[in-house]
């Protein structure tokens, strides 16, 4: 295990570091604490492994992470997803927040924590895994939000080939977190394999998704996805017809949060490159890149485009606060939030 830590010059002189951790398999990552921005996942290929694919798609250079108007690869919060009307109320007030897809809240609002400087806390290494914890305070109303919330996010790198991230916070006041990962996976990678999202096969452990409105923003329903395009239950192909009809963009109802079974699962039909996903949260939102932009500056001189990329972020349902029968997203004052994701990645598929 090694790991490395340098200061990143960027155009904007601001104090960013840049982490990377390399496990004693030749699996490696590197972060930003600009947003905990994830800027490589670097998997062995099987029998080469002194060859890696990243499998992450990403900015170029730090120019294109600080100018981004996106969530690629970031912490994204306080509170994740969408909600409703860009308002909720707890305590009985009635808070208003910024409408960035109007008339409604998307990931966190204006400036999110994808935007955020993190300070690094500490690194804890062993013989086996490497920590890098991260702090941020948000202050009481940074977009509308109620309470000071103290935040902490780990990554982790191990020799089981997992990442690991853990979301901790607690507020000094009743508010709503809802935090999450936002990756943007193509296992095909940026070498002789690459392409689009077709050509993955993806697994989502569940039976059931939160209908929602030509807005993305939920109906409050629950459907059963057997017989319908959402069924992941068993391995599916993603192809040029399902991406032509518009892909996924929904939350997936989990059953099981006890981080023992794989939830969700994608990997490349051509690398053998992929991951497993274990959660402790009720759902997994899976979305499949449908409204990405035509075109992007991407790294190793590639260039991506809509629907080259796919998302699985563990979190509460969307617009939670607003659906009296979904999993509440409410931090009670002085409770702890944990959120935890584990990432298996694979080369054996």
């Amino acid at each position: 295990m090694k790991v490395k830590i340098e200061k990143v010059d960027n155009p904007s002189h601001l104090n960013i570091e840049s982490v990377e951790i390399h496990n004693d398999n030749n699996f490696s990552f590197k972060f930003y604490t600009y947003g905990g921005y994830i800027h490589e996942v670097n998997i062995p290929i099987s029998n080469q492994e002194d060859k890696t694919e990243d499998v992450l798609l990403g900015y170029g250079n730090i120019e294109g992470v600080l100018e981004s108007h996106g969530y690629f690869n970031s912490i994204v919060g306080r509170v994740a997803n969408r909600i409703g009307s860009s308002k909720f109320k707890i305590d009985n007030k009635e808070y208003q927040l910024y409408p960035n897809t109007p008339p409604d809240h998307l990931h966190g609002g204006k400036v999110g924590f994808n935007k955020k400087i993190w300070k690094i806390e500490n690194t804890e290494e062993t013989k086996h895994s490497i920590k890098c914890v991260m702090k941020y305070l948000s202050y009481a109303m940074e977009e509308n939000y109620p309470g000071n919330l103290d935040c902490t996010v780990t990554y982790e790198l191990n020799n089981n080939n997992e990442l690991l991230i853990d979301f901790q916070a607690i507020s000094d006041q009743d508010t709503i977190v809802n935090m999450t990962n936002h990756n943007y996976w193509n296992f095909h990678g940026h070498g002789n394999n690459y392409q689009n999202n077709e050509d993955h096969i993806v697994y989502i452990n569940s039976a059931s998704i939160c209908e929602t409105d030509k807005q993305s923003i939920p109906t409050g329903k629950i459907l059963e996805v057997q017989g319908t395009k959402f069924d992941l239950q068993k391995d599916f192909l993603i192809n040029e017809d399902f991406l032509k009809s518009g892909g996924i963009d929904h939350n997936y109802i989990l059953e099981d949060q006890s981080m023992t079974d794989v939830v969700a699962r994608i990997y490349s039909k051509k690398t053998g490159l992929g991951v497993d996903y274990l959660t402790n949260q009720h759902g997994i939102q899976f979305y499949t890149g449908n409204m990405m932009l035509d075109r992007y500056i991407g790294k190793h001189n590639k260039s991506y485009g809509l629907q080259y990329g796919m998302c699985l972020e563990p979190q509460h349902y969307p617009d939670a606060i607003n659906n009296n029968n979904f999993p509440s997203p409410i931090l009670i004052k002085n409770k702890n939030y944990l959120s935890k994701i584990k990432i298996k990645l694979r080369n054996d598929f």
